[in-house]
């Protein structure tokens, strides 16, 4: 696997593009919106909210035998941004067009998977992602109903 190839997860691209490219389509345009909504919240949600308070260093950091695939990333490790934007995407690109569901769960999985194959991520750090992931598309999609009692 060259890591070229997974350059398409980094930033929510993929996601974006497949968004952008089905909301040419009128009856697509508003989940063109929720797709994109949802893979920017879960980026804010790990890059702003999360990372700064978790310093969880990467695995080629705490561990010098393992051989770093990719880029260097300088961010901390915990969560896996790509893994909360790829769940997300997948989630409401789903919902956006059901037949691309083929296509677009196995692009998340392989998203998930790189990164810990890539060594820039513990495999828990791509759970917690995928699970934030998949409730920020939840709650975009309004199947996660937050409720305030005072």
């Amino acid at each position: 696997m060259r890591p070229e190839a997974l350059a398409l997860g980094a930033g929510g691209f993929i996601w974006i593009i497949f968004g952008s490219i089905a909301g040419i389509f009128p009856r697509h345009t508003a989940a063109m919106w929720r797709l994109w909504l949802a893979v920017a919240l879960s980026f804010v949600l790990v890059d702003v909210v999360i990372k700064p308070f978790v310093h969880r260093a990467r695995p080629f950091e705490a561990l010098p035998e393992i051989t770093l695939l990719d880029a260097r990333p300088t961010s901390p490790s915990f969560p896996s941004g790509h893994a909360a934007m790829a769940i997300a995407g997948a989630l409401a690109g789903t919902q956006l067009m059901p037949g691309a569901a083929v296509v677009l769960w196995p692009i998340a999985a392989l998203v998930c998977a790189s990164r810990t194959y890539l060594g820039v991520h513990w495999p828990s750090d791509v759970l917690a992602g995928a699970l934030l992931g998949l409730f920020t598309a939840w709650f975009v999609l309004g199947r996660l109903k937050l409720r305030y009692n005072p």
